[in-house]
């Protein structure tokens, strides 16, 4: 590994696999795969845990106790000992780890080999990472949208955060956001059976392409479709990813090649640059060209990275949709929510295993997705802080909202209070107002900072990330019909709510609370009870949703544990016909249930 700049040469990926070795006793202790148990205080005054795995095999280790009742353990702490040993054995590694606990974890041979490929792409990316994380919290802090995402830690709930299974070396250096690379589409004319486009007509189409590619490129990419024999009238032209052209699409489509379905017309643009999901890409040199989003066939967190059909074919109503209510709607309005909207896509599906109806992911190896950018929403000034940015630390410990809040002017509560009230708050009006369930993460969030304070939210990447609820509200007057007719896309709004507590209580706040803690005092069990009085606050102005209100609360005593690496641990890695749902662990105990004040369904 390089030299991190001191006199002592720093091993970046044993830093790397500390790091992960933590992250993944905390996250299997929160889907109750693991028990901890205390111990006596340590050296430094800490509490201390163990955790028995087997074969006379304890971790030990520094932690305190969230507001969830799992554990934050301390990286670097973690000792491996062994029964009637007096001393730890050498600094433990999180392959270790796996193979010390696969029976208390379940973890067959054949899912536990693959889980290590995983873990070793993992802690390569993660060393890269870290390297870019001794910038320092306030340096970090003044980076903004893709800039910033190129410098943030991966998926936290998961082991195996950045798999992505199916790239080397290479590949990660050429199109992994951790080494900044910057990377130029492949394009293709697709025609006949089964293509699906999305497009807008004639010259809007024309001026989408232009907008993406620049006045040259395009004049460039004109002539070799006239060449190639395109018809701009029946033909749909659309990028792809080079790493999937050159894996994918010149070996499975080769027939279609061949019979003159799909056209190769070559590479074309100026380069873009990918985001934290790896295949979306935001341009390199201008700010408000479309964000594209391609097929990438390679097993990534929870599942392959195609895009299905589906995706296309909705993704842009469910977007359109949603900025609609918002552009109407005073309290998000008021909140400064923004959608970026879906312009357009293309799915062009492998004929032969379209008709075998086989493994998801050959059905989704060849479509794109024009996106608005957040450069061409956001004003000057404004800088876009993707929600995975709110938790995330430099290798000190200290955390990038620190620096925010300093910045601000704000004191940490007003600071706290207001960042609540611009997206906690819009994704509660959006589920009780008009029976939209937004899952919103860190990827699919953004929030928008002027001088350090939050003034707005970014909502991107629609769908399977939003449903409706099961039964026809008057506020979805003038929803498109292609949404309100989605029956499996319509669940009661008593378990609605979970898309709201699972996907931004759990996968964002859980992890921004300690760090609030930390970088600026607020105890966890304050921030949450700040959650629910800013919630009551935007309750008692809109007395006509009281029987919503109950119906979603958000303070019951115990939620649904839903539970990423349960899920791949029981299915394995081996090919499904549908993408892997979560499974679902113990209930959870809720930390927004014991803040002060009355519950939101009215009761005490």
């Amino acid at each position: 590994m390089r030299d991190g700049g001191s006199t002592a040469r720093v091993s970046w990926y044993a830093l790397a696999d500390e790091r992960l070795l933590a992250r993944t006793i905390r996250e299997l202790h929160y889907e109750a795969l693991l028990e901890p148990q205390p111990r006596s205080g340590g050296a430094d005054g800490g509490a201390r845990y163990a955790v028995e795995v087997g074969a006379g095999v304890r971790y030990v280790f520094a932690a305190r106790r969230s507001a969830w009742g799992d554990l934050h353990v301390v990286p670097g702490s973690v000792e491996r000992q062994l029964e009637g040993e007096a001393r730890p054995r050498p600094r433990p590694r999180a392959a270790g780890f796996l193979l010390d606990a696969r029976e208390a974890l379940g973890l067959r041979p054949m899912v536990l080999g693959t889980l290590l490929e995983e873990v070793s792409a993992t802690l390569v990316a993660d060393a890269e990472q870290c390297q870019r994380l001794a910038m320092g919290a306030a340096a970090l802090s003044q980076l903004s949208g893709v800039d910033l995402e190129q410098h943030l830690d991966g998926h936290p709930k998961l082991v195996g955060s950045r798999g992505r299974l199916g790239f080397g070396l290479d590949d990660l250096r050429a199109y992994a956001p951790e080494f900044s690379p910057e990377l130029r589409p492949w394009w293709v004319a697709a025609r006949g059976e089964g293509v699906l486009a999305t497009l807008p007509p004639g010259h809007e189409r024309a001026q989408l392409l232009l907008r993406t590619l620049g006045e040259a490129e395009y004049a460039r990419l004109q002539l070799a479709a006239a060449a190639a024999g395109v018809d701009p009238e029946r033909d749909v032209i659309l990028p792809v990813h080079p790493w999937q052209w050159e894996r994918f699409v010149q070996v499975q489509y080769a027939g279609q090649l061949d019979g003159g379905q799909l056209l190769p017309l070559g590479i074309f643009g100026e380069p873009y640059r990918p985001r934290m999901s790896i295949r979306s890409l935001s341009h390199a040199v201008r700010p408000d060209a479309p964000d594209l989003k391609l097929s990438l066939s390679i097993m990534n967190t929870s599942c392959y990275r195609g895009l299905g059909a589906a995706h296309v074919a909705q993704g842009g109503v469910l977007s359109r949709a949603v900025a609609e209510v918002v552009e109407r709607d005073d309290v998000l309005l008021a909140a400064g929510t923004v959608v970026l909207r879906d312009l357009a896509g293309v799915h062009c599906p492998l004929l032969t295993q379209r008709e075998a109806m086989g493994p998801y992911r050959y059905r989704e190896l060849l479509a794109a997705v024009w996106r608005q950018s957040a450069g061409s929403r956001i004003e000057p000034g404004v800088q876009e802080v993707p929600a995975a940015a709110l938790y995330q630390r430099d290798l000190s410990g200290d955390p990038l909202v620190r620096h925010w809040v300093e910045r601000s002017g704000l004191g940490p509560e007003a600071w706290l209070v207001a960042l609540l009230e611009r997206t906690v708050v819009p994704l509660y009006h959006l589920l009780c107002a008009y029976g939209l369930g937004v899952i919103a993460h860190g990827q699919n969030v953004s929030v928008l900072l002027r001088e350090g304070r939050p003034v707005g939210m970014l909502l991107r990447d629609f769908h399977g990330d939003v449903r409706l609820v099961d039964r026809a509200w008057p506020e979805q007057a003038g929803l498109p019909e292609a949404v309100t007719t989605a029956d499996a896309r319509r669940p009661p709004v008593e378990e609605l709510v979970h898309d709201l507590y699972t996907g931004h209580f759990v996968s964002v706040m859980r992890f921004v609370a300690p760090a609030l803690e930390d970088g600026l005092g607020i105890g966890e069990r304050r921030v949450y009870a700040l959650v629910m009085e800013t919630v009551r606050r935007y309750m008692q102005a809109h007395p006509e949703l009281a029987e919503r209100f109950a119906a979603a609360a958000l303070d019951r005593p115990h939620m649904e544990r839903v539970c990423l690496n349960r899920a791949r641990f029981r299915i394995g890695y081996g090919d499904l016909d549908t993408r892997p749902r979560p499974d679902l662990g113990p209930p959870t105990i809720n930390p927004l249930a014991g803040s002060a004040g009355a519950r939101t369904d009215g009761t005490r």
